[in-house]
């Protein structure tokens, strides 16, 4: 078990073949039932493993969903190591992709402005 995650389903039975999926959970939370306001609690890292339905020479069923297992980029992985390695590279890729559409929205935004303030969001 990786110390800085939670386990929701606690450890995966010994003998029961899994795989991994790790990601950040937020959770709804009513902050004053009186007022109906709500939020949500801070994120959490969290491991999920999910019972092998059938195992196939290419890969394995968990869920109704066919994962892959010689694929870079799988819904699940064999090793919890792999799920957070996994997570990672799913986060460092939305990250990219939302710095992308940030700095589009801002050039798209520029051009409501006369030349002089464009600097501002180039």
């Amino acid at each position: 078990m990786i110390k800085h995650v939670h386990y929701p389903r606690g450890a995966a039975p010994a003998s029961t073949p899994v795989l991994w999926r790790c990601e950040a959970k937020r959770y709804s939370v009513c902050v004053d039932p009186d007022r109906d306001v709500y939020g949500t609690t801070p994120p959490k890292l969290e491991m999920w493993w999910w019972e092998i339905d059938r195992v196939t020479p290419k890969g394995a069923w968990v869920c109704g969903r066919f994962v892959l297992l010689s694929a870079t980029k799988r819904w699940a992985c064999p090793t919890e190591e792999e799920a957070l390695e996994s997570f990672m590279a799913r986060k460092r890729k939305q990250i990219r992709i939302l710095s992308h559409r940030l700095k589009e929205a801002e050039v798209d935004l520029a051009l409501a402005y006369p030349k002089s303030h464009a600097q501002v969001f180039a």
